[in-house]
């Protein structure tokens, strides 16, 4: 299952992610795994506000910004631990173009479209025009022959040919003249289709730009969030080191004292044994893959099972 084309129907955890997100860009879902036909309307209704195109499926650029809002889906109820954890589960996916292919397409049309040529016999406007004129220009030969003829007694004669001949020819002329226009005509055809190609390869590669600027945003905004959280986690950590070292020795009054019970001692029954991971060193493992650490889905896991091991 991928996180990108999400639709309706489709039951998994990455939809169930997906709803997360939602409900964190402020929607109301419920938070099981279905993709129903509310998750379907608030989808839809995110991709509008977003300047994407409402198809109500997940691609690329809706799943990029639903992404970046993964800050404002973290869960409130999670400690700087879980936050950590929660940012790490749902890190952003790599980016993946929805304008790629069409690009492509319209890069290779351009490329293989051949120069401008004009071949009358295979333009239907012209075909029809020398019909027209061809059919005009034989009766208004006929015409002039007969006129011509009528003059000598109704007897064909070479004027009267001739006379047929120059009102032929008189039409012809007008079909060259008007092959001329059709020229111009194609030629200005030719040149709109290439502006209206160029045009749209323009709008693809403004859009694919807008895109994967969004994308960059929204993966800068994730990694901010991760790094800040990442390192309120070890400051954390590091404090609660410092108060379970220094603050029993403070109360106590002397080294060889014993805690009474007292806060402080109860600090120390707390305190985890030298051979435990702290929560931060755990999930820094974690994260990076260590097989020490692979077989314990949270830190409480790992924390009980060696407490076990060293009990």
């Amino acid at each position: 299952m991928s996180y990108l084309n999400m639709k309706v129907g489709m039951s998994s955890d990455e939809v169930k992610t997906l709803k997360q997100l939602l409900r964190g860009a402020g929607y109301t879902l419920s938070d099981d795994d279905l993709f129903d036909d509310q998750t379907y309307k608030a989808v839809t209704d995110y991709q509008t506000a977003n300047g994407i195109a409402p198809t109500g499926e997940i691609g690329a650029s809706t799943w990029a910004k639903l992404a970046g809002s993964i800050v404002n889906a973290i869960p409130k109820e999670l400690d700087t631990a879980g936050k950590v954890q929660f940012l790490e589960n749902n890190r952003p996916k790599d980016y993946a173009s929805e304008y790629t292919k069409r690009i492509d397409e319209m890069v290779n049309q351009v490329l293989a479209r051949d120069d401008f040529s004009y071949d009358p016999e295979n333009d239907p406007a012209y075909k029809k025009m020398k019909d027209e004129q061809v059919y005009l220009g034989k009766r208004a030969m006929n015409d002039a022959m007969g006129a011509a003829a009528a003059l000598s007694g109704g007897y064909a004669n070479s004027f009267a040919e001739t006379a047929g001949q120059h009102a032929y020819q008189d039409y012809m002329a007008q079909l060259s003249n008007g092959m001329d226009d059709l020229y111009q005509l194609a030629l200005s055809a030719y040149d709109a289709q290439t502006s209206r190609m160029e045009n749209e390869l323009k709008a693809l590669t403004e859009a694919e730009e807008k895109a994967y600027k969004r994308y960059l945003d929204d993966v800068a905004q994730y990694t901010d969030a991760l790094e800040y959280y990442y390192k309120k986690l070890l400051d954390d950590q590091e404090q609660a080191n410092w108060l379970l070292k220094n603050e029993p020795s403070k109360s106590s009054g002397s080294s060889s004292s014993k805690p009474s019970n007292s806060a402080e001692a109860k600090k120390e029954e707390k305190q985890a044994p030298a051979n435990i991971l702290t929560p931060s060193e755990f999930l820094r493992r974690k994260i990076a893959g260590s097989k020490d650490v692979s077989a314990y889905a949270t830190y409480s896991d790992y924390s009980n099972a060696m407490k076990k091991k060293y009990s």
